[in-house]
């Protein structure tokens, strides 16, 4: 974003503050959810909270043990892990897409990193959220653009007591342990909070019943270590209720191994060395909230996102030296800048009416030694709006439309270096564009119930690595590609049966074209290309219940089917089904007994479909106590039954691991 932009976004936002006027009070009274943070909720109620969105709270992640983004996300049905083995980076799918089709948000503001869309969500804390709120198929197009598949928004804290926060320590198996604390003092008009945590792990154990291989010897996984670390700070400003004003800022530092393949398939697979010396994120950004009149508002979000990694490549297994020719030491420092700027109204009989426009830069700076630095720059602009009608009591349509552009600012050809100048040639530049419209309809049943149905025409914006990247000298790149298009339909219903039982049932099907594939292109070598066609179907569902006061049960069931029309590959890392269920008993003096259980269905890991990481059953299960109010204590086992089981092909998963836990609210 130039001068220019950025003058005229900060110009809103001041303008917003200076048009304070009184109205109603962004934030839930008695609730520590930081509401600046959702997109959605504004205004008169949004039917899609309860049809097409789904939220997991602060204590349904502490209940799971969800410390991290992608274990709080697999809750979820719908949602299916994924694994980049040979990057040990943890992702996750979406009814089949993955997370650069899903944009992650943090506080409504845009994290995932500017050259791939993939960020590694075992690195995202959740210690200090309030809850992360998925959207699906008909995601608001207030979120800004690349929700193909949906959104994640990860809400953080709000103090709603003068003295209130958290304290806790974990320790596992694998010289592994948590630490982390929040803290937060809230007021009628100011507000404070701020938090910290901390993981250090040696490595995971594998399983008992591995097989000793070439790279890997069992035991301890080689070079699976991490060390990860987070803090983060808020103040407030509530001049008058309906008008809120934040300042937040997030840092996270974290350096990690990553174990090398220890599969059967060594022709296809290469034993990569790899370590990561830092893996930095840092954010810095500004929320804002302002009543205009009774029915109004402005809200206005200004951020500067950071990502700095580091990856290095050892000639061998001893990870002292760097020689070899498949060896390196490669930088990223990327960043990103931008706002957005929403408005509101219900002014309007049965409407309310929304509008939002948001711009970012996208900078990706990358340097492979001893070669110069190579600078990409992307700028995208998005326009969106929206309206509620309620056209009965009971019956309410949502109807919206967004434009998508992308402009390429800066480029360079990394396969043309100058070596008098020390520079990297221009590469040329490309553009793209697209309209999403989309309409939901939704009905609330006399018993409460809510059926919904909608069709949403979705996009998402080529990245920098899909356009530019020579993929290690293997392909060619392609600075016109288009965007990627998909219609998303989906029809559900969601009520609790007999008074008792919650249950939800949705079916949903994507038909998805321009999807970008890698094509062959001669000389043995490929290209990305908007060649593919690709359709996916699935159902999800979910039940809970509680059987009287000692105990309650829960299950939820996601089934997704991908087809690649374009051609035989396969779509990797989906599998056809997910069974998730838990029981938890609560008898007696402060105790409690949690048992879950999770099944995955095999899935492929190669486009051939040669290599397979096969379906897979895990159980867990702990022991809580709580001594005194607000202080709990636990030990338990996560894959109880010490199941080898893989996400990735090649790179299995930890064994039986032993925990135990303390935590103190306050």
């Amino acid at each position: 974003m130039d001068a220019r932009g950025i003058r005229a976004v900060w110009a809103v936002a001041l303008l917003g503050a200076a048009g304070a006027t009184l109205g109603e009070e962004p934030a839930r009274e008695g609730s520590n959810v930081f509401t600046l943070g959702e997109v959605s909720v504004t205004g008169t109620p949004d039917p899609r909270a309860a049809a097409t969105e789904e939220s997991v709270s602060q204590e349904e992640m502490r209940r799971f043990d969800s410390s991290t983004l992608f274990e709080a996300a697999n809750l979820v049905p719908g949602v299916t892990l994924s694994r980049v083995g040979a990057r040990n980076e943890y992702m996750l799918f979406l009814r089949g897409l993955d997370i650069k089709h899903v944009p992650i948000y943090l506080d409504g503001i845009p994290i995932y990193v500017p050259y791939d869309g993939y960020p590694d969500l075992g690195r995202f804390f959740t210690y200090d959220l309030s809850e992360l709120v998925i959207s699906k198929g008909l995601t608001s197009v207030l979120y800004g653009p690349n929700t193909m598949g949906g959104a994640i928004n990860m809400v953080s804290r709000r103090p709603a007591q003068p003295v209130e926060g958290d304290v806790g320590a974990r320790v596992a198996t694998g010289t592994t342990y948590d630490l982390w604390g929040n803290a937060g003092s809230g007021h009628e008009l100011w507000y404070g909070q701020a938090g910290v945590s901390l993981e250090h792990s040696d490595g995971f154990r594998l399983p008992a019943d591995f097989t000793s291989r070439p790279s890997e010897d069992g035991g301890e996984r080689n070079n699976s270590y991490h060390r990860d670390w987070k803090a983060s700070a808020k103040v407030g400003w509530t001049p008058v209720p309906g008008d809120e004003y934040a300042l937040s800022f997030s840092y996270q530092h974290g350096v990690k191994g990553t174990p090398p393949y220890a599969g059967y398939d060594l022709k296809d697979n290469q034993v990569r060395y790899w370590r990561w010396p830092f893996w930095d994120k840092e954010s810095l950004y500004f929320t804002s909230h302002t009543q205009l009149g009774e029915a109004s508002y402005l809200k206005v979000r200004l951020y500067h996102d950071i990502f700095n990694n580091s990856l290095w490549s050892y000639d061998d297994a001893t990870y002292t030296t760097i020689t070899r020719k498949y060896a390196f030491r490669s930088y990223y420092y990327d960043y990103t800048d931008g706002g957005s700027i929403e408005v509101g109204t219900t002014l309007l009989p049965r409407n309310d009416l929304k509008a939002a426009f948001h711009v970012k830069d996208d900078v990706h700076r990358e340097h492979n030694l001893p070669l110069p630095l190579a600078h990409f720059e992307d700028r995208i602009y998005s326009l969106g709006l929206e309206d509620t009608v309620h056209l009965l009591s009971s019956l309410s349509a949502v109807a919206g439309v967004s434009y998508d552009a992308l402009d390429t600012v800066e480029a360079k050809d990394t396969n043309k270096f100058d070596p008098t100048t020390g520079t990297y040639a221009g590469a040329e530049k490309g553009n793209t564009d697209a309209w999403n419209p989309q309409l939901g309809l939704y009905w609330t049943a006399p018993t409460g119930g809510v059926a919904h149905a909608g069709v949403a025409r979705k996009s998402r914006l080529p990245s920098i690595k899909d356009r530019y990247s020579y993929r290690l000298g293997t392909a060619e790149p392609n600075p016109d590609l288009k965007a990627e298009r998909a219609t998303n339909y989906e029809v559900g219903y969601e009520d609790k049966l007999a008074g008792v039982v919650k249950a939800a049932a949705t079916g949903f099907y994507h038909d998805i074209t321009d999807f970008i594939l890698l094509t062959n292109v001669g000389g043995g070598l490929t290209q990305n290309q908007n060649v593919g066609k690709v359709h996916q179907q699935g159902v999800e569902l979910e039940a809970s219940a509680p059987l009287g006061t000692l105990a309650e049960l829960g299950a939820n069931y996601t089934y997704v089917h991908s087809q690649n029309l374009s051609s035989s590959l396969k779509l990797t890392g989906i599998p056809d089904h997910k069974v998730m269920g838990y029981a938890r008993l609560t008898p007696f003096g402060g105790l409690s007994l949690l048992a879950s259980a999770e099944y995955d269905s095999r899935r492929y890991s190669s486009t051939d479909g040669l290599d397979r990481a096969g379906g897979y059953l895990l159980v867990n299960a702990k022991l809580g106590w709580e001594p005194l109010a607000r202080l709990n204590l636990e030990v338990g086992v996560e894959n109880l039954f010490d199941r080898l089981y893989a996400i990735d092909d090649g790179y299995p998963e930890a064994g039986r691991t032993f925990f135990a836990e303390a935590r103190y609210e306050f």
